[in-house]
């Protein structure tokens, strides 16, 4: 009715009507698909990435005169194995409902083609039918007159209360904000990895200087210049980057196409249900991974080159300047470091809900303690010197005085290991945190023992109705005590588009823990049933909702103002939702529907065997989900464990990175004391002491980085709970501390170190005293 009003009325802009819906294809695919319904006639100015060729040879006549037809992109019917005039199924609202394939959709061009993988278009008639919409439009697009307010005004005065003129940019702006943050999240743990590997990079850059400190002093003596030197040096960091880079840009592409059904399933359960089914290779994003790993590689190559630049000829064929200036800087690296956490605890201060100063003041943090990491690594070897003599003997002294003899590579490993160590312990204590929380919201917030919906896309609130049917049947049911109804849509505020939930349940507000409420749980209960609504903490924190405020809905029945009586915690989303008194919601929305139901069953009754008993007597012709509470509490935890499974990637992608570090630093040191390993064997120490005596360096190392970083990993665990989350999701989480994750985190990093120094180990024991004090 109100596109045809506009069309009458004389509204000369282009106007173009909408329905959509998100469908399955059983049997053919388990991706999710968007139903598109469109009127071809009109909608060829908002959106021409199909090829006006679709339509040719008849299709166009069939495509809005037969019942029932349906378009498909030509590479998604060949690989579903359709062809024009076949018949399949198409699941929507739980339903089935038979169509036709009438012809097939051929893509403008690449990106079009991407964009009508995910794509079922039909006519608005069939859309209608298909999604039970008959008579209704989800949406009418409009292009307008550029600054012609008066036909803006004029749309504006067609609208009914509920209906609002939304730009464009504002609506693809609620969703680019809804996965920004998410985004972001995944950006920050790569950004860690990689901070892990400018460890290593410094690592091997200096191993490399240190190993040719003799040939840079020759070098020096025969007149090439301290600028030809940090050309040389910088000039390999160079060639190793592109190189690098290049490696990490395939591989980059490979982890993208196999996880990108895992970070689409994560936004389905979490924001919206989206149809992506390939990966997008953009080339700037290419060209950003590959130019951010060179530049990395050589800032962190540019100090070990200045080090080679820097020194006297004569002080560069003197191994032990090294040492000494890496020992006189220490405590100032201790100072800056010092300096760097407190500028990042300074940014945590910065007011507002921006991510930027979140995860710039952790990086200051992590690269802070990083630096200090050093002079505490010193404290902590001479620490032990005397525990490792009396356990070991001489090698037990020697190994950490070795360590301690050459600080200048073995503190940057450490350092390296320590921050990937952090980084698992920081986040493996916000996930059982955020974990814990959760469940105990689920036992506070889920008291029915049965609950009913339609199946949908989404893991965290379905907007489908219930076949009324379902409350008819349910009363043929023995052992019920009581029914609460809830019905979720989406609805008009002054903020927006939100989520709203009518619930009728007499107890909501003693089975909310609310951050702020006007009152007690039974004065809340009476100001619902007034008109009052609840909000949950991430919209709250999302829009600066506070208790006292009022909300202006736009509803078929005019405008309400509802006050907010209270904020509680949710964790169903991060976009958040409002409660308001569903007869309250009936008044002024004019809907009766049910989204889903919760069914409280007398004492003694078992749960499952009901639910069993419902799956068979609810006989109507939609797909249900009738779930006890136990198994729905164990759908979220699955849901959960689902959106943390990238990050435990990214962690362990980390600790390996970090691994590679510990080796190679192993792997030099060994070079480097190659003639005074074939001494050590001259005076008849045997291969087995060798083997002791690279393991207790290792170990020591391994043990010095797990004791680091578990204050670090808590530092950040705290970081990642009280700023980055609740600023990215507006979640309140409750920490709790596991003493296994910080003991089985130092585990990871002695094993890591351990199993790092096998190698140098076993190439150490097999070398001969006379072919390693002969070595050059």
């Amino acid at each position: 009715q109100i596109y045809t009003r506009m069309r009458m009325e004389g509204v000369t802009s282009q106007a173009a009507p909408v329905v959509m819906g998100i469908v399955s294809l059983p049997g053919l695919s388990s991706q999710p698909f968007q139903l598109l319904g469109i009127d071809p006639i009109v909608d060829g100015g908002f959106r021409d990435y199909w090829s006006g060729q679709s339509f040719d040879g008849g299709v166009l006549t069939q495509f809005l005169t037969r019942p029932g037809s349906v378009m498909l992109l030509d590479r998604t019917a060949a690989s579903l194995n359709l062809a024009p005039g076949d018949v399949f199924l198409i699941e929507v609202d739980g339903r089935r409902v038979e169509v036709i394939l009438t012809g097939l959709i051929l893509a403008a061009d690449r990106l079009a083609e991407r964009s009508l993988e995910g794509l079922i278009l039909a006519d608005v008639a069939t859309a209608q039918e298909v999604t039970g919409k008959i008579g209704r439009l989800d949406r009418i697009d409009l292009i307008l007159p550029e600054y012609d307010s008066a036909e803006e005004q004029a749309v504006r005065g067609l609208l009914p209360p509920e209906a609002s003129l939304e730009r464009v940019e504002a609506r693809q702006g609620s969703i680019r904000d809804m996965a920004a943050a998410f985004q972001l999240n995944l950006s920050a743990l790569s950004m860690l990895a990689l901070v892990v590997g400018l460890f290593l990079i410094y690592n091997t850059m200096t191993f490399s200087v240190v190993q040719r400190r003799d040939l840079f002093g020759s070098l020096r003596c025969l007149g090439v210049t301290r600028r030809e030197i940090f050309l040389l040096v910088t000039g390999e960091a160079f060639l190793v980057g592109a190189v690098g880079s290049l490696l990490g840009i395939g591989l980059g592409i490979l982890l993208g196409r196999n996880t990108v059904a895992m970070v689409s399933q994560t936004i389905n359960d979490l924001y919206f249900t989206t149809t992506v089914q390939s990966v997008a290779l953009p080339v700037q994003s290419l060209i950003k991974g590959g130019v951010l790993g060179l530049a990395a590689t050589i800032g962190a190559a540019v100090p070990p080159a200045l080090e080679a630049a820097s020194v006297a000829p004569r002080m560069a064929l003197s191994r032990s300047s090294l040492e000494g200036k890496a020992r006189s800087v220490v405590g100032w690296l201790a100072l800056a470091g010092l300096a760097l956490a407190g500028s990042g605890v300074l940014l945590f201060q910065t007011p507002g809900s921006s991510l930027i100063f979140g995860f710039g003041g952790t990086f200051l943090v992590v690269v802070g303690l990083a630096l200090m990491s050093a002079l505490l690594m010193r404290a902590i070897l001479w620490g032990i010197t005397p525990l490792s003599g009396f356990g070991f003997g001489f090698l037990g002294r020697m190994a950490p005085k070795n360590l301690l003899n050459a600080l200048s590579r073995t503190a940057v490993a450490v350092s390296a290991l320590m921050v990937a160590v952090a980084v698992t312990i920081g986040v493996g204590v916000m996930i059982d945190s955020f974990r814990f929380t959760v469940t105990q919201w689920l036992e506070q917030t889920l008291q029915s023992d049965v609950y009913i919906s339609v199946p949908g896309f989404t893991a965290n609130s379905s907007l489908l109705p219930l076949d009324p049917q379902v409350l008819v049947q349910l009363q043929t049911v023995d052992g019920i005590a009581r029914v609460d109804t809830l019905r979720a849509a989406r609805v008009i505020t002054q903020y927006g588009e939100v989520h709203l939930s009518a619930t009728h349940n007499p107890d909501i507000a003693g089975e909310r823990n609310f951050k702020t409420a006007a009152g007690s749980a039974a004065e809340i209960t009476i100001a619902l049933q007034a008109g009052g609504v609840i909000v949950s903490e991430p919209l709250a924190n999302r829009l600066g909702i506070e208790t006292g405020d009022k909300v202006l809905f736009r509803t078929p029945g005019g405008e309400l103002r509802s006050p907010v009586i209270g904020v509680f915690f949710d964790y169903a989303s991060s976009e958040g939702s409002m409660m308001i008194w569903q007869d309250v919601y009936r008044q002024w929305w004019q809907d009766d529907a049910v989204t889903a139901i919760g069914v409280r069953l007398e004492p003694g009754v078992d749960a499952d065997q009901v639910a069993r008993e419902m799956r068979q007597a609810l006989q109507v012709d939609q797909n249900l989900l009738v779930r006890a509470n136990a198994a729905l509490r164990q759908d979220v935890m699955e849901v959960f464990d689902r959106t943390f499974a990238i990050t435990a990637a990214l962690r362990i992608l980390a600790t390996a990175v970090a691994f590679i570090g510990v080796l190679s630093a192993l792997l030099l040191l060994q070079i480097e004391k190659q003639r005074e390993t074939g001494v050590l064997k001259a005076l008849g120490l045997t291969g087995k002491d060798l083997w002791r005596l690279v393991l207790l360096e290792t170990g020591w190392m391994g043990l010095t980085a797990g004791i680091l970083a578990a204050p670090t990993g808590y530092i950040l665990a705290l970081i990642l709970i009280e700023v980055i989350n609740l600023r990215s999701f507006g979640w309140t989480i409750q920490m709790q501390l596991n003493p296994m994750a910080f003991l089985f985190a130092i585990g990871i990093a002695l094993g890591a170190a351990l199993l790092a120094g096998v190698i140098p180990a076993m190439r150490m024991g097999r070398m001969s005293a006379a072919e390693a004090i002969r070595y050059e």
